[in-house]
């Protein structure tokens, strides 16, 4: 025989939980090309910032120089406008000349132009840095499927790699629907039993 008495004991519960740091940032390329070189490797840890891979910069910078000197092209072309101008101005001030409109036209035209040609020559220079493929947060560098001279763009399929920010982590479990109902019945609201949890313990395999 044995005799029994009442006690107050804690009951544990087991569930299956996963954990997912604060964020995952996939690193996609905003330009194409041939990875150049990979200035990482898998599980490095990387600050913002730090440079992740390098494409080829060789035509980006053709483009660049091309623009640039399309624009200063452009800026002559309007210097030479301006001048035109006024010297036709002088001249239809004195009533020499009655045809004003057509000067002061191509000065507006080569003043367009250099506007446009700025314009290929900061989408040049974007493109140039694109080359240079940086980390946008801390965090810890993932699985890299690409290698040296592979042909990468914003469409490939797999990002180049992943960058994990685990400064925090979150495990996310789910409570049975039993277990759930229990504890509503006990605190009478989902908010106060929420409030009330248990302490909870993580274990690891």
């Amino acid at each position: 025989t044995m005799t029994v008495k009442t006690d107050s004991i804690v009951l544990q519960s087991l569930y299956s939980a996963r954990i997912e740091g604060r964020q995952d940032v996939e690193i996609y390329p905003q330009v194409s090309g041939t990875l150049q070189r990979l200035c990482v490797q898998e599980g490095d840890r990387v600050k913002k910032g730090q440079t992740l891979f390098i494409i080829d910069q060789v035509p980006y910078q053709a483009a660049l120089n091309t623009a640039e000197a399309n624009l200063k092209a452009a800026e002559a072309a309007e210097a030479t406008a301006d001048l035109t101008f006024k010297s036709t101005k002088r001249l239809f001030d004195q009533k020499v000349v009655y045809d004003l409109q057509k000067a002061q036209n191509s000065l507006l035209s080569a003043k367009a132009s250099v506007a446009q040609m700025k314009a290929q020559v900061v989408n040049a220079r974007n493109n140039l840095s694109y080359t240079v493929v940086k980390s946008p947060a801390d965090g810890v560098v993932g699985q890299l499927p690409y290698r040296q001279g592979a042909l990468v763009s914003s469409s490939i399929p797999q990002p180049l790699t992943t960058v994990s920010d685990n400064s925090e982590l979150y495990v996310y479990f789910s409570v049975n629907e039993d277990d759930l109902l229990n504890m509503t019945r006990q605190y009478g609201s989902l908010e106060e039993a929420a409030k009330k949890m248990p302490a909870v313990k993580l274990i690891l395999n």
